[in-house]
C-alpha cells in the first residue's frame, strides 16, 4: 500500500515537474506560439532552455503588434545594446573597435556591412530632406539652379577674373614686342585665346549661366577637334573605359546640373564599391606584414567609411539647421584625419609617428579612390 502511494506520488511530482518546464519554455500551453512537446519549431531539435541550442531560436514566441515593433528595432537599428555599444567605439574608439571585430568579439558589435548599408540609407533619407545642405554657403548663394555653392566663391571667382585679365594684357603685349618671331607670335595667340576662354569661363560661373559655360566648352572642343588634338581627356590604357568617361564628361560639361545630380543618385545606389576600391590601397600601406589580412583591411575601410558617412549626416544636419559654416567646414577638415589616425594605430597596432605617417598616404588614398569612383560612375553611363 504504501509502495503504491510512493508510486503514485512519484508521478505526481513528475507530471508536475513536467508541466512546470513545459510552461517554461511554453508559457502559452497549446494554445503559445512556442515549441510543442519540447521541441524547436525552427529545426525540430530539443529543448533545454529559452533557447534551442542547435539553431539559437526562442522558445517562446510571440505572436503580436508589439513583438513585431520589437523585432524591426532590433533588426534594423540594432537597439537592444548593439547600436548603443558600436558607435561610442567607432566615434571615440574605431581602432579598438575594428581589432576587436576583427579578433572574434563580434556579438557585442553591429556588424561593419550593416552598418554601412544603414548608414548608406540613412544619408539618402537626410540629403532627402536637406537637399545637400552642406552645399550651403552662409548667405544661401548658388552658383547655378539646383546646386548650392560652398563659401564666399564670388570673391574667388573675381581674383580669377582679373589676374585673366592682366595676362591677356601681358600676353598681348609680348605679341606686339619688336622682333617677335613667328613661332613665339602663334605660341603666344593660342596662349591669349585660352586665357581669354577661361576669363569668360569665370564670368560664367560668377553669373550662374551655365549655358554659357556649356557653350564654351562646346567651342574648346569643336577647336580642338579641327586641329587634331586629342591630349584632352582620360587616356589610362584602358581604350573603352577612357572612351566612356572622356564621353560622360563631355555630356557633363554640356549639362553640368545633370552630372552633378546623377552622381549624387548613382553613388547611393554603387556606394558599395567604396570598399573593394580601397582595399588595395590599404594593403600597400601593411604588403610586408603577415599578420595583417585583406580581411582586416575590408573592415578597416567599412568601419571607415561608415563613419564619413555618418558624419556628413550630422554636419548637413547642422548646416541645415543654421550652424554656421565655419564650424561644420572646419569640422570636416579636422574630424577626417584625426579618425583616421585613430583607428590606424588601434588596428594596426603603430606607434605614433608610423601612425602619422601612413595617415598622410591615407588620405591620398582616400582622396584617390573617391576620384576613381567618380571615374566609374561616369565609365558606368551615369548620363545615359
Amino acid at each position: 500500500m504504501s509502495g503504491d502511494m510512493e508510486a503514485a506520488g512519484d508521478a505526481l511530482t513528475g507530471g508536475l515537474t513536467a508541466g512546470a518546464v513545459d510552461h517554461e519554455l511554453n508559457p502559452g500551453g497549446a494554445k503559445g506560439h512556442s515549441a510543442h512537446d519540447g521541441a524547436c519549431l525552427n529545426c525540430g531539435a530539443g529543448l533545454t532552455g529559452p533557447y534551442c541550442a542547435q539553431c539559437g531560436q526562442g522558445a517562446h514566441l510571440h505572436r503580436s503588434l508589439h513583438s513585431l515593433g520589437h523585432d524591426i528595432l532590433h533588426g534594423v537599428f540594432h537597439f537592444e545594446g548593439k547600436i548603443w555599444r558600436t558607435l561610442p567605439e567607432l566615434m571615440f574608439h574605431p581602432g579598438r573597435l575594428t581589432r576587436r571585430f576583427i579578433e572574434g568579439e563580434r556579438a557585442k558589435f553591429v556588424s561593419p556591412m550593416a552598418l554601412f548599408l544603414f548608414t548608406v540609407f540613412l544619408m539618402f533619407a537626410v540629403f532627402g530632406f536637406t537637399g545637400g545642405a552642406l552645399l550651403n554657403d552662409p548667405e544661401g548663394v548658388t552658383v547655378m539652379k539646383g546646386a548650392p555653392e560652398i563659401g564666399n566663391w564670388r570673391a574667388g571667382i573675381q581674383e580669377e577674373h582679373a589676374a585673366a585679365e592682366k595676362d591677356i594684357a601681358t600676353l598681348k603685349a609680348a605679341r606686339s614686342a619688336p622682333g617677335i618671331s613667328d613661332a613665339d607670335r602663334e605660341k603666344l595667340d593660342r596662349q591669349i585665346e585660352q586665357r581669354i576662354d577661361e576669363r569668360d569661363a569665370m564670368a560664367g560661373v560668377a553669373a550662374g549661366d551655365w549655358n554659357k559655360v556649356a557653350e564654351l566648352g562646346k567651342r574648346t572642343d569643336a577647336k580642338r577637334a579641327a586641329k587634331g588634338d586629342e591630349s584632352e581627356g582620360l587616356h589610362s590604357g584602358w581604350a573603352a573605359f577612357d572612351r566612356a568617361v572622356n564621353e560622360g564628361a563631355k555630356k557633363g560639361n554640356e549639362n553640368p546640373q545633370l552630372l552633378l545630380y546623377k552622381l549624387k543618385t548613382s553613388g547611393y545606389k554603387y556606394s558599395w564599391a567604396l570598399i573593394p576600391l580601397s582595399i588595395p590601397f590599404l594593403w600597400l600601406l601593411f604588403f610586408w606584414r603577415r599578420d595583417v589580412h585583406l580581411y582586416d583591411h575590408a573592415i578597416f575601410a567599412t568601419y571607415s567609411i561608415s563613419f564619413m558617412m555618418l558624419l556628413v549626416v550630422m554636419l548637413s544636419v547642422a548646416a541645415a539647421v543654421g550652424v554656421s559654416g565655419w564650424i561644420w567646414g572646419l569640422a570636416l577638415l579636422i574630424i577626417p584625419p584625426v579618425h583616421m589616425y585613430k583607428q590606424l594605430r588601434g588596428t594596426y597596432s603603430l606607434t605614433r609617428a608610423g601612425a602619422a605617417v601612413r595617415l598622410l598616404f591615407l588620405m591620398i588614398f582616400a582622396l584617390t579612390v573617391l576620384i576613381l569612383f567618380s571615374l566609374m560612375l561616369v565609365a558606368m553611363g551615369v548620363l545615359e
